[in-house]
């Protein structure tokens, strides 16, 4: 679910209270004024067209966020494995880890981040490095990619069809991680 439909089903939601509020009010009979404005809005014309437009709206988003409730096809973030035992599940993210792992293991990479994604019974790898001005850049690129694909092949059993690097910095300073 995207910013957009959060930010709708924050309103959405916040109005759907609002008027459930007011119905129980007025079920309870302290404040019938709203019933009585509603009367007359549909008594005219142009307040059953906007009625009806708001009515539409409102059923319109319902069926959106029931069938984001439903939806049962959201990508696995893991690999599975079927074994004599049962089931090995191995998140992306351990495998992002192990990673990171092989590629810090290179002379001259200072830093790295990953992206592990499924392919069609194997993953495929992004790298973002930061490298050192001493070494050859696509001769490190092609190390990160070997030992990438030779460790993660080692550790997890799954083939990796492609390993992206992306060099995005040459400097002698590691990259630290802020603690706050």
């Amino acid at each position: 679910m995207g910013i957009f439909d959060r930010i709708i089903l924050a309103l959405f939601t916040a109005a759907s209270a609002a008027v459930a509020l007011a119905l129980v009010v007025m079920a309870a009979g302290g404040w019938l004024a709203p019933l009585h404005w509603l009367q007359d809005v549909l008594g005219v014309d142009n307040g059953r067209w906007a009625v009806g437009i708001l009515a539409g709206l409102w059923l319109v988003v319902s069926l959106r966020f029931l069938a984001f409730g439903s939806r049962r096809d959201r990508p696995e973030q893991a690999l599975i494995h079927d074994t004599a035992m049962g089931e090995v599940r191995i998140a992306l993210s351990a495998v992002e880890n192990l990673v990171i792992k092989a590629a810090k293991g290179i002379r001259g990479v200072r830093d790295v981040k990953a992206k592990v994604y499924k392919s069609e019974g194997s993953i495929g790898v992004r790298l973002r490095a930061v490298v050192s001005p001493e070494v050859n850049v696509p001769e490190t690129s092609r190390a990160i990619q070997q030992a990438v694909t030779d460790y993660t092949k080692n550790v997890v059993g799954v083939d990796v069809t492609e390993v992206k690097v992306v060099v995005q910095n040459i400097t002698n300073e590691a990259r630290r991680s802020r603690v706050e």
